[in-house]
């Protein structure tokens, strides 16, 4: 089997600035002000645009996109976004995370699926009505997408992993092959986050579900900016792949996955005024199907 090759990117964090009172009536006025005194230092377009010279040299198969494409949600922010991923060499799959449902209004109208469509899945599911998709990736290969971003209040961007969205995301996983390699795809990290109010609520149902379900070898995620790899395998659990930030200018990061049957190479690329591979790490699967 040819190998798989997989970008996985994450939290854009394109950003539009508005004054307009109308615009500010929410909680994107707490969103502008964390732009203006802390994070329009940190983040970037310029790392964006420069992987779309990059990622055509690098034979990809596959770019999965990891949420929080936009800052507050607007469409302005869409727009930009959607501008840079139009670039991409290859089939996009897109989950939302809490900055791309931001405001109650953009979360109701769905705006980020209005953006960002993904290729046809392969079940009845549908990301942007049930929270879970599955897409064939090749023929050992699927994709499983999560959406467990909502709108919340003022000072909470947490998640929610439903009971109806557990109750499909089984119903999907019993339709998959029995020798399906399945990759889990969500914004957030299923495993509490160091910080409440930022975490994934039902996560231990999720991680519970995981559990059970060897087909899952890798989780791959973004949310918490922190670039991550751990291998969970040993204890029951797949390698968990957290890409990072690809917009933060003083530790931007991505991964490219390359896959076979029997493990996966993590290609690490940072962000130091360019792309730079800076390391390599070959994982084998111990989770059988």
């Amino acid at each position: 089997m040819k190998p798989l090759r997989i970008a996985q990117i994450s939290d854009f964090h394109v950003t539009h600035l508005t004054w307009n009172p109308l615009r500010l009536f929410s909680k994107r006025i707490l969103g502008n002000l964390n732009w203006v005194f802390h994070r329009r230092n940190r983040f970037s377009e310029e790392p964006l645009r420069a992987l779309i010279p990059l990622l055509p040299k690098l034979e990809l198969d596959w770019i999965f996109l990891g949420g929080d494409l936009t800052t507050t949600s607007l469409p302005e922010e869409f727009a930009k976004a959607k501008a840079i991923v139009n670039q991409f060499p290859a089939p996009c799959i897109a989950v939302p995370g809490n900055h791309d449902h931001y405001t109650y209004p953009a979360y109701y109208q769905k705006r980020f699926y209005r953006s960002f469509a993904n290729p046809t899945p392969d079940s009845p599911f549908r990301l942007a009505e049930h929270g879970v998709e599955a897409h064939r990736l090749n023929s050992s290969y699927w994709l499983v997408a999560l959406d467990t971003a909502l709108a919340t209040n003022l000072y909470s961007s947490r998640g929610l992993f439903s009971e109806q969205q557990e109750a499909s995301l089984r119903q999907l996983l019993t339709s998959l092959p029995p020798n399906a390699s399945i990759l889990l795809l969500n914004h957030y990290p299923f495993f509490q986050n160091d910080v409440r109010r930022h975490s994934l609520k039902g996560g231990e149902k999720l991680e519970a579900l995981i559990r059970k379900e060897p087909r899952i070898k890798a989780y791959l995620h973004g949310h918490s900016h922190r670039h991550t790899i751990a291998d969970l395998q040993p204890s029951g659990l797949p390698l968990l792949l957290d890409s990072g930030s690809a917009a933060d200018q003083e530790i931007g990061t991505w991964n490219l996955l390359t896959l076979d049957d029997e493990k996966i190479q993590i290609d690490l690329y940072r962000w130091n005024g360019q792309w730079r591979l800076s390391s390599s790490e070959q994982i084998f699967w111990q989770r059988k199907s």
